[in-house]
């Protein structure tokens, strides 16, 4: 088992840090582009989700970034102390209406969802909040 292990601070500029630690595991997992691509976008809407949700904007805030292989998945797990967040609480995004009828916002867990092949949210007042997503990887064909 790999594990790798990153923690940044609540701002946004992190982001690409946070993407090129994306990249980086995923080259050493020897991810292709696809599943790359997969795991930055739904790793760069959960921290933006969590800085500007769970932190409230507000830097010094926490996240820490635990990527490790378990079997044939890709488990990274993002860890916060903002706010608590229900996933409930957000209605998934009509996809089909035309594009001037869409409410702004609300995409981000979409894609996380369509992105992963699962995505899991704990909560705990005392230990913050966890959020758990899997991502299979493909065996390479030869």
């Amino acid at each position: 088992m790999s594990e790798f292990v990153l923690s940044v601070t609540s701002e946004m500029e992190n982001l690409t840090v946070i993407s090129d630690f994306i990249a980086s595991v995923t080259m050493k997992l020897g991810l292709n582009g696809d599943q790359t691509f997969a795991l930055q976008m739904a790793v760069d809407e959960a921290c933006a989700n969590i800085i500007e949700h769970a932190y409230g904007g507000r830097a010094g805030g926490t996240i820490l970034i635990t990527c490790q292989t378990v079997n044939d998945d890709v488990v990274v797990t993002i860890h916060d102390h903002g706010r608590p967040f229900d996933p409930q609480s957000v209605a998934r995004p009509d996809i089909t209406a035309p594009l001037e009828k869409r409410e702004n916002g609300g995409l981000g867990l979409y894609l996380m969802e369509k992105l992963m092949d699962s995505v899991e949210w704990e909560f705990d007042a005392e230990e913050g909040n966890t959020l758990t997503m899997r991502k299979r990887r493909e065996k390479p064909t030869i």
